[in-house]
């Protein structure tokens, strides 16, 4: 660590001469006021677009002279700014980065322009089936006003009332050295990063941003199925939603294998029978979303629209089948753990892929020696280990469904299927009442 507090983390990769520099920062969407949801996410935009000694071109020009340009964005739990630069070029742009970090002046013209870009993505998203399901899912999981449940990016009503000032206290709050690290991957040795960071990043001051408070999530009651009516949309979006554990649970890694079988790898459950014997989707899978308080699971896919009910009876039926009535067989195991071990190593084939999961151990406060325990620690999973953790996190009685479509044509379908009530939603996640 620097004096400071800054963490420095270097992945020494000597094949090109370049460097990729993550600056990460716990400032993320978790910390929006309640009313002020897409706060950390508009502030890592406007940051970029000026700051107390460079206006938004200035920023452009030095950084393309330089041969790269700043990229970032919010997450739930961090926010963070990245630039990939040739390693003779390194310290001038980070002399940038730093100065972005630490003294944005949000411009007034820039925040407006910010704003309404932000706002034109959000009606786009409105229009996008998959787009809806991403946002309402979170807040059918944890509620409205919970931290991992309003949407990182924000809504309409909630962007719209934020000001410079807002975003200008949100920075000076949670952009704080002593909750941030500094990511190397590439051509550079610790000593060089350390030298570099301390050049431009040693001055930061102000300590840590404030602990993060996290409570209990207020789920919308499962065993419902949640429908948002687009009119005329191409297909029906589903979207099945569960708890899941976190990544320091000691089931953990049965419980991905359970994933790869049910929906999350090759020749998987769900993608076998609904995309390749139903032909109802062009693709069905189920990922798991980690934080560092809750996690949550998610089986979801586009289905044709005329195909919705038989579509909604096939991920039901599949829940069940991972919960128990259909172990995972030894086979299925095998080719999981293939599957997970073999394609491991795509997650380091380029230096943003490297980055990002140093940066995510980092946001999950998970020690670095987890990327080398992977492979070992599946290799050595039991049947028995998936199978019990399969029936304990794809319990029916804790799920959900969430479907995007054209209710006029998929409601009467799904009233026959019979999986659930029938709830209404508008495209945040409201319930409509008639």
């Amino acid at each position: 660590k620097l004096d400071n507090g800054i963490s420095v983390y270097v992945v020494q990769r000597t094949e090109l001469p370049k460097v990729l520099v993550q600056l990460a920062t716990r400032a993320g969407s978790a910390d929006d006021p309640a009313a002020q949801a897409g706060l950390a996410s508009l502030a890592v935009e406007a940051m970029k677009r000026g700051t107390a000694s460079r206006k938004s071109l200035e920023i452009d020009d030095a950084l393309g002279n330089l041969g790269t340009s700043v990229e970032g964005s919010a997450n739930r739990e961090y926010s963070y700014l990245s630039v990939e630069v040739v390693k003779r070029n390194l310290s001038p742009t980070l002399t940038v980065v730093s100065d972005i970090a630490e003294h944005p002046s949000f411009p007034a013209e820039e925040v407006d322009r910010e704003k309404k870009k932000r706002l034109d993505s959000l009606a786009q998203l409105e229009n996008s089936p998959s787009g809806i399901s991403n946002r309402v899912s979170n807040i059918l999981l944890f509620g409205p006003d919970h931290p991992y449940g309003h949407p990182v990016q924000g809504l309409h009503s909630s962007v719209q009332a934020i000001n410079r000032e807002d975003l200008s206290n949100f920075h000076a709050a949670y952009w704080k050295p002593g909750s941030s690290a500094l990511i190397f991957t590439g051509d550079i040795s610790l000593e060089e990063a350390v030298q570099v960071s301390k050049t431009a990043f040693g001055s930061w001051q102000g300590g840590s941003a404030p602990a993060r408070s996290i409570p209990a999530a207020h789920a919308a009651e499962p065993g419902k199925l949640y429908l948002v009516n687009r009119p005329d949309a191409a297909q029906t979006y589903v979207a099945e939603l569960l708890p899941a554990p976190t990544r320091d649970s000691a089931d953990y890694y049965s419980f991905t294998l359970a994933d790869a079988v049910w929906g999350g790898g090759a020749g998987a459950r769900l993608g076998t029978n609904i995309r390749e014997q139903k032909g109802y989707s062009y693709g069905v899978f189920s990922f798991p979303h980690l934080l560092t308080k809750y996690s949550y699971w998610i089986a979801s896919g586009g289905v044709q629209t005329d195909k919705t009910k038989e579509s909604v009876i096939e991920f039901q039926k599949e829940l069940h089948n991972i919960a128990g009535q259909k172990p995972v067989s030894a086979q299925e195991l095998t080719a999981a753990k293939q599957y997970r071990i073999r394609g491991y190593a795509q997650q380091f084939e380029s230096l943003s892929r490297v980055s990002q999961r140093v940066m995510e151990l980092w946001a999950l406060e998970r020690p670095l020696s987890d990327l080398q325990a992977e492979p070992d620690e599946l290799e050595k999973t039991t049947l028995d280990s998936v199978n019990a953790a399969a029936e304990k996190y794809a319990n029916p009685g804790h799920a959900s469904l969430l479907l995007v479509g054209d209710a006029a044509k998929i409601e009467p379908g799904l009233r026959e299927a019979n999986v659930g009530e029938i709830v209404h939603l508008d495209v945040e996640g409201r319930p409509i009442t008639n």
